[in-house]
């Protein structure tokens, strides 16, 4: 797999001004998305893990603390504990779960307290949602061998444990990026960074989308960033392993410091085997920077704030065109009484594990979280629901 292709459609764009006639305003919007698409294709933008990385409650990195650490029952309270947004009897079942020893002195009467766990265990599996895979294997194995949350933990299919331990990676890449940037700016290479010197293809040698196989690093000094052999797209950092190098500087000590405020060290990394035989992290390499390939955009004009945008490829097939029309096509005059919606079909190309959410992000300046989008009106004010939560 070399990479995915998105087309992405965006609705009623607004991007402000103060024009005085619809012909300026449309030629304001056309200039504002011509430049977004511009800086997109020969900045790109900072390769970061898009939220889903950390699941719908944004906590699955803190499942992968935990069990670094050895900490199982702290993992299984994490992934059992009320969540934001489900149904009410899930919420339920979840909260009997979190007070399934109320009025258990649980250091005291162990037995009791493996009784109590079994018995809400069973109580609560049938509430528990097709889709809850981790919270059924979960509740399933204590309702047979309560307090056994090492067992109970790894009951979850390798996949899902690994996606964990995953997102702790991630996470700890997110928060030195960020620092990497902030410090060292996003266009030149600096001492202290590490560059990627080969990535060998899988046929080749390599090891494919992931993974350390056909991959070398090199460690900048002063005298490599003088001789301007490497650039900022040749950056890497690492996604935390026992079997990876660190860059230096203030972003290799930024590692240590998330670590160390997380309780654990660069050295549970190795210990996850004895944990859990079946998982592995010795880590891999990243690109601090992501440019889009065969990126194309168009600006459009449209009256229906549902009408197709982007040709389907049925549409395609039944010979549908798209109605809207772009922006150059029409003159001010041509433009109803009507309210006319200014829109943007973008298209580009991503390299496996790059997020197209974040990629939007950076081209519109805008989050894409779904507490955000959920909030966006196809007509008028595009955010005026947001600036009147916040005023």
């Amino acid at each position: 797999l070399s990479g995915n292709r998105f087309d992405i459609v965006l609705r009623n764009i607004d991007v402000g001004g103060d024009a005085d006639d619809a012909g300026a305003q449309k030629q304001l919007v056309q200039q504002k998305l011509e430049n977004a698409g511009k800086a997109l294709t020969s900045t790109g933008f900072i390769n970061y893990f898009g939220m889903q990385r950390f699941g719908r409650s944004h906590d699955t990195h803190e499942v992968g603390i935990a069990v670094l650490k050895g900490n199982f029952q702290a993992a299984i309270e994490i992934i059992m504990r009320e969540k934001n947004g489900e149904s009410s009897f899930i919420t339920e079942a979840r909260k009997r779960w979190v007070n399934r020893f109320e009025s258990i002195d649980v250091s005291k009467d162990e037995e009791v307290a493996r009784e109590a766990e079994s018995k809400c265990a069973r109580a609560i599996q049938r509430d528990m949602g097709r889709f809850m895979v981790c919270e059924k294997s979960i509740v399933t194995t204590l309702s047979r061998q309560p307090r056994n949350y090492k067992r109970a933990f790894g009951s979850i299919a390798k996949n899902m444990r690994s996606m964990f331990l995953h997102a702790y990676q991630s996470y700890l890449w997110n928060k030195v990026a960020s620092h990497r940037i902030e410090t060292g700016g996003s266009t030149e290479v600096r001492a202290g960074d590490l560059v990627l010197i080969e990535d060998k293809p899988k046929g080749k040698g390599g090891g494919g989308t992931s993974g350390l196989r056909g991959k070398s690093v090199k460690l900048l000094e002063e005298e490599d960033v003088k001789e301007g052999k490497y650039s900022i797209t040749d950056v890497v950092l690492p996604l935390a392993g026992n079997r990876i190098r660190y860059p230096g500087g203030s972003a290799g000590e930024l590692f240590d410091e998330l670590m160390k405020k997380d309780g654990i060290d660069k050295a549970c990394f190795g210990r996850m085997a004895a944990l859990d035989r079946e998982i592995s992290l010795g880590g891999d390499y990243r690109k601090l920077i992501c440019k889009p390939s065969d990126v194309t955009w168009e600006s459009l004009e449209y009256k229906d704030p549902v009408q197709p945008l982007l040709q389907t490829d049925l549409m395609k097939v039944n010979g549908i065109d798209i109605t809207a029309s772009t922006l150059c096509e029409n003159t001010a005059a041509e433009i109803s009484e009507n309210e006319t919606l200014f829109g943007m079909v973008v298209g580009f190309s991503l390299p496996p594990s790059a997020y197209a959410t974040i990629a939007l992000r950076e081209l519109t300046k805008r989050p894409t979280s779904s507490e955000y989008q959920t909030k966006l009106e196809l007509t008028g004010k595009c955010e005026r629901n947001i600036i009147s939560n916040s005023a």
